[in-house]
């Protein structure tokens, strides 16, 4: 009887333990990059099935609702690879994009020669991003994750260096405050 019950006990508890979550990975569309605009924002996601989605709205945390709301996932950003700055205020949005959104560290930011939208519905994020760690390994660039960006906009000097985008890719450096 004593055997029975530790067996029982033990199979009770590789049974009940497991990891508890909010969705399979299947449920949530991962950013990839986002254009974040003035009135608009732009997202890239790692999924081609989830695709390219432009959210009008005054703010990136509006813009990601209205995108789920439109995707029907939830959008994960802790992945996010590529910050594009259009035309918003920078230190305020990367700001928000760290302690909110929760972007990686290594996040890399860039700004746009042209429209931004277009730019990210017309090069793949995978490209942008791989044009941007080419320039820095040929030190055209330097340091442009969002912190070091972000320490720079906050900092006693209020600019940032960050790289150029185009629809050639690399195209640059731009000082941005």
């Amino acid at each position: 009887m004593k055997r029975l019950s530790i067996v029982t006990a033990l199979l009770a508890a590789a049974l009940l333990t497991g990891c508890s979550s909010d969705g399979s990975v299947s449920d949530k569309s991962y950013l990839r990059a986002a254009v974040i605009g003035a009135d608009s924002v732009t997202m890239s996601f790692f999924s081609e099935d989830d695709g390219v989605v432009t959210a009008e709205a005054d703010s990136p945390e509006k813009a990601c609702s209205a995108a789920e709301l439109s995707g029907g996932k939830r959008i994960f950003t802790g992945y996010t690879e590529l910050i594009i700055l259009d035309g918003c205020d920078s230190a305020e949005v990367l700001t928000f994009m760290l302690n909110e959104w929760k972007v990686s560290p290594s996040c890399i930011v860039a700004c746009p020669d042209g429209n931004g939208a277009a730019l990210l519905s017309e090069r793949s994020a995978e490209e942008l991003e791989g044009a941007v760690r080419v320039a820095q390994k040929q030190e055209l660039v330097g340091r442009c994750d969002i912190v070091t960006v972000l320490g720079g906009l906050l900092g006693s000097s209020r600019t940032a260096e960050v790289p150029v985008l185009s629809q050639d890719g690399f195209a640059g450096t731009a000082s941005i405050e």
